[in-house]
């Protein structure tokens, strides 16, 4: 009996630990993406469906000194980086780090003077090889530093509006339209969304591109040769009663592009045949103006016809209120 315990021990030994080896050193179940809201637990390899697409905590219009950004997974590996692109065009290193809320870093905004008015491109790039390939995972996010009280002396610099890029990262999604001159967020549900995917800086035509919204409506498409796809933003705010309908309501879409390649190569002495590149952008999205302002043109047009409508009882009824006139008839004439 010993010793069939001990070969049934064996088998486990050999076979159960190296798949869950294999399984913790590929870590590639989910993509990677950046939110301001932490993930729904230490240890919970997935983020609330709630934040994907990168909801954000702090209100767009009140900048403040520094800003902390979450990946909705754990498993980043070592030489993973974090890289900063600010308004201005300057570059800076982000520092990550690992806490009870997953791996996190903070963006300093400074200084407060508008000098960092507009968009800065937040990055991590996160590198390891399994099973012969090399992944390369690189999430992204958009996030808008503004305050109206500088005064928006940027409006019309095209070079500060322009969505930017990185030529160095191995993919990168740039989206299109996303914020208009003041950088207030301007996408709304039914807009067309449209993205062009960069490999190294350049156009990756063929790569496949997702787009998921926190509700869970997918699209995949193929880019084009200028490495572009594009969607229409679907309605998928329904609340039960309009007096329950909220306008500044945030809808969320996270894009995912993967381009995949019979690259060979070495990387930190691991040889791989393959390279897979996968890189998200978050982004976020209101109700359509229309879908309250003709509720309130409605209850306008409605308020109109109902003191119309009163006004003409009213008179109707004075009306027939009057005491009748007398007629008298001279008989003699």
């Amino acid at each position: 009996m010993n010793h069939i315990f001990l070969a049934v021990c064996s088998v486990v030994l050999f076979v159960f630990f190296p798949l869950r080896t294999s399984m913790a050193e590929q870590g590639f179940g989910e993509a990677l993406y950046l939110s301001e809201q932490p993930p729904s637990g230490h240890g919970n390899a997935h983020g609330r469906q709630g934040d994907r697409g990168g909801e954000q905590g702090h209100a767009e219009h009140r900048a403040t000194s520094e800003k902390t950004w979450y990946l909705n997974l754990h498993d980043l590996h070592p030489g993973a980086e974090a890289m900063i692109l600010r308004p201005d065009g300057t570059r800076a290193e982000g520092s990550l780090s690992h806490g009870k809320d997953g791996w996190s870093f903070v963006v300093d905004t400074k200084p407060l003077n508008g000098s960092l008015d507009g968009v800065f491109n937040l990055y991590v790039i996160d590198r390891a090889v399994s099973n012969g390939i090399l992944t390369v995972r690189a999430p992204k996010v958009n996030m808008i530093n503004h305050s109206c009280g500088w005064g928006h002396k940027f409006k019309f610099d095209q070079e500060r509006l322009r969505p930017k890029n990185d030529g160095a990262l191995p993919l990168e999604i740039v989206a299109e339209d996303l914020w208009d001159k003041n950088f207030h967020s301007k996408t709304m549900s039914g807009d067309k969304l449209t993205v062009q995917v960069l490999q190294s800086g350049k156009p990756a035509p063929a790569a496949t591109v997702s787009f998921t919204t926190g509700s869970g409506w997918t699209k995949t498409a193929t880019a084009d040769v200028y490495g572009k796809a594009s969607i229409q933003l679907i309605r998928d705010y329904y609340p039960e009663t309009w007096s329950l309908f909220d306008a500044r309501k945030q809808g969320t879409v996270l894009v995912t592009a993967s381009v995949e390649a019979p690259e060979k190569g070495v990387y930190q002495g691991r040889a791989y045949e393959r390279t897979r590149l996968v890189a998200t952008l978050p982004w976020r999205y209101a109700p359509q103006r229309k879908e309250y302002s003709s509720y309130a043109y409605g209850l306008l047009i409605g308020g109109l016809l109902a003191v119309a409508s009163g006004a003409g009882i009213t008179a109707y009824r004075k009306r027939r209120s009057r005491p009748c006139r007398e007629v008298t008839f001279d008989e003699r004439s």
